[in-house]
């Protein structure tokens, strides 16, 4: 099993997991003698996002090229989860006349499930970091110039990550790395 299989078989079990800590918490609160409270259930939660948080980080930290921006921008989806989470608990109290304690285990779900999204998507490569990665292993890649897919093998000129069509050409002369006078050319055919 690959590496990359084996941190998505992991990434799989992130939610069976976070609801164990989330069962075994909630049973702890039962154990106590006025029961649940709001605020056990609001403590819940935080240790739930916590394991979520140290645990999907640390699932895919060597993977990620942790710039400053992304780490701001994870730090701002963690923000974001907690007021879409917020906001749909008061919407669920407030409009729909629900208890206060189903409106937080609502609104307290939806947290962890739009921080992970946003991270998706804040983590993936770009297409610059992805022709870097390759040049640094030694691959001479040639990418999409439209979303940066490697294309390093295929027998046409068409990406099939987002469709786009190149000539060979086109192809290569868009290629970062390289430049028009070191690609190599066609021997020209005899003439006749």
């Amino acid at each position: 099993m690959t590496r990359l299989i084996a941190r998505l078989v992991l990434a799989m079990m992130i939610l069976p997991l976070s609801g164990t800590v989330f069962v075994l918490f909630l049973g702890l609160l039962a154990l106590r003698p006025s029961g649940p409270t709001v605020d056990g259930l609001a403590m819940t939660w935080l240790a739930v996002y916590a394991f979520i948080a140290i645990y999907w980080i640390a699932l895919w930290r060597s993977m990620i090229r942790w710039t400053r921006e992304r780490k701001i921008n994870t730090g701002l989806s963690a923000l974001a989860a907690l007021l879409i989470g917020a906001s749909l608990g008061v919407v669920f109290r407030n409009v729909f006349g629900v208890p206060i304690e189903p409106a937080l285990l609502v609104g307290g779900g939806v947290v962890p499930i739009v921080w992970v999204l946003a991270t998706v998507l804040i983590w993936r490569e770009t297409p610059k970091e992805r022709l870097e990665r390759l040049s640094a292993a030694g691959t001479d890649a040639v990418s999409c110039p439209v979303c940066g897919y490697n294309m390093t093998g295929l027998r046409e000129a068409l990406c099939p990550e987002c469709g786009a069509r190149f000539t060979l050409d086109q192809l290569l002369t868009a290629q970062p790395h390289r430049d028009a006078a070191s690609l190599p050319r066609e021997p020209s055919s005899p003439k006749d």
